[in-house]
């Protein structure tokens, strides 16, 4: 029976990469790499390579490019790393790719490929604790998504309700409405008119609030590599602000939308 290679894949999702761990799995590479049995006819390399927000690129065939003194992982803001290691005569390959990214995680992966099985299964399960010990991402954005457009829809919908007809009608245009009011009007429209209000203020706040949740969710991206100065860590900085702007501004508006839904039941 010809030899049979064996190719193991690991996704990575939900993870917060900090430049220990690129260390980390740096380390492990280079362990299974140096590990396999030295042979004279065998062509074997390893590769590293880091690119930086700014587009630049930096490689070398030693971990040293992760060191740890002032480093490029310590002192720019990171969008990806590689790592790699192959054999000729075992056929043995490693291949890491860790990229900043809110979705499509094909972009975030781990192969494994080797004739020798044992070797493979050894390699990947050091990577696999490697993995487990990272900081984990907030899934939550994600896990609400819906639920976040559907709130987000009502809420601009009753903000932009309010800023038409409470500001713009009735102060600054300074349109009122009939009087006195017609008889079929409080018969037959006023029933309906909070339903056909609250429709069209979701309908009105649905698109914007699609396009602003979107944005959210780029605040914690799926895989977020987290490295370079902390004063230019972009996410944790922009995550900040929006628990300040919720805090100020969101939470007052969704306490009045709650009033007003709530006042047709309680207040008569």
């Amino acid at each position: 029976m010809p030899p049979v290679k064996e190719t193991a894949r690991i996704r990575l999702a939900d993870l917060i990469i900090r430049p220990a761990d690129v260390r980390k799995l740096a380390s492990i590479v280079v362990g299974a790499g140096t590990a396999l049995e030295p042979n004279p006819a065998s062509v074997r390399y390893f590769a590293f390579s880091i690119i930086t927000a700014d587009k630049r690129s930096y490689e070398s065939e030693s971990p040293d490019l992760f060191s740890e003194e002032e480093g490029l992982l310590d002192t720019k803001p990171v969008w990806s790393v590689e790592l790699r290691f192959h054999d000729s005569v075992s056929q043995s390959s490693i291949r890491v790719d860790v990229t900043h990214r809110n979705t499509d995680n094909m972009f975030n992966k781990i192969e494994v490929a080797s004739l020798d099985r044992d070797w493979v299964a050894a390699t990947v399960h050091k990577l696999q604790e490697a993995i487990s010990s990272f900081e984990k991402q907030a899934t939550w954005p994600r896990k609400w998504e819906t639920p976040l457009v559907i709130v987000g829809a009502f809420g601009i919908g009753h903000a932009w309700d309010i800023v038409v007809n409470d500001l713009v009608l009735a102060h600054i245009l300074h349109i009122q409405p009939i009087t006195p009011r017609p008889q079929w009007v409080a018969t037959y429209l006023d029933p309906i008119a909070p339903f056909v209000l609250w429709v069209a203020n979701f309908m009105i706040g649905l698109a914007p609030s699609m396009y602003l949740t979107r944005k959210l969710l780029e605040l914690w991206p799926s895989v977020e590599l987290r490295m370079g100065r902390d004063w230019a860590q972009q996410e944790a900085r922009k995550r900040n602000r929006l628990w300040l702007f919720f805090t100020v501004a969101i939470v007052p508006l969704l306490l009045s939308l709650l009033y007003d839904l709530l006042k047709p039941l309680f207040f008569h």
